[in-house]
């Protein structure tokens, strides 16, 4: 039988998963633009993988809001510090950046276990 992972753990690893494919092809047009990308992902995916295993066992809805706003808080701390310390090239960060916010959304699909048009039996 095949171990099941959490939901937000299988969307932490998909958006890992993302992160270092975009970063690879970044890498390929550069050291530059592979290095932003690499950054963006960072920023990107250790502050959720934190928020994920935070609230794993969390219940309490006030609490898990309170995360929410720490996590918020921590990629835009990350954020500003890459930028102020590393300068990383545009593209490449934001590109990766982006592309593993949108995991969110494919991620949650995916979880749900229905397809958009798809009906069931």
């Amino acid at each position: 039988m095949k171990p099941d992972l959490a939901v937000p753990a299988r969307i932490v690893l998909l958006q890992a998963c993302t992160a270092i494919l975009l970063t690879a092809g970044f890498w390929a047009a550069g050291t530059e633009q592979g290095f932003a990308a690499l950054l963006g992902g960072a920023v990107s995916v250790a502050p959720n993988a934190y928020f994920a295993w935070r609230s794993r066992a969390e219940r309490e809805p006030a609490r898990l809001i309170v995360q929410g706003v720490a996590k918020l808080a921590t990629t835009v701390s990350l954020m500003a510090v890459a930028f102020a310390m590393a300068k990383p090239a545009p593209l490449g960060f934001f590109a990766v950046f982006i592309a593993t916010q949108a995991v969110h959304v494919v991620g949650a699909l995916g979880a749900s276990g229905s397809t958009p048009g798809r009906r069931a039996s």
